[in-house]
């Protein structure tokens, strides 16, 4: 196995279930059946910030 992996969900489907705003999204991209792991792919970033006392991590 070489790390691929499909991504076909829509940018509407993924803002609506991780509660994204729109306005801090990447454009969508097309549907991928076979995207590498040097291939750009949508994802969701939770971090907790670094400049405050908030454990809760932010998107």
């Amino acid at each position: 196995m070489c790390g691929r992996y499909a991504s076909t969900t829509s940018r509407e489907t993924l803002l609506e279930t991780f509660e994204i705003d729109p306005e801090r999204a990447d454009p969508e991209l097309a549907p991928d059946y076979n995207v590498a792991p040097t291939k750009t792919s949508p994802v969701v970033i939770a971090r907790v910030p670094k400049d405050t006392d908030d454990k809760q991590p932010q998107r």
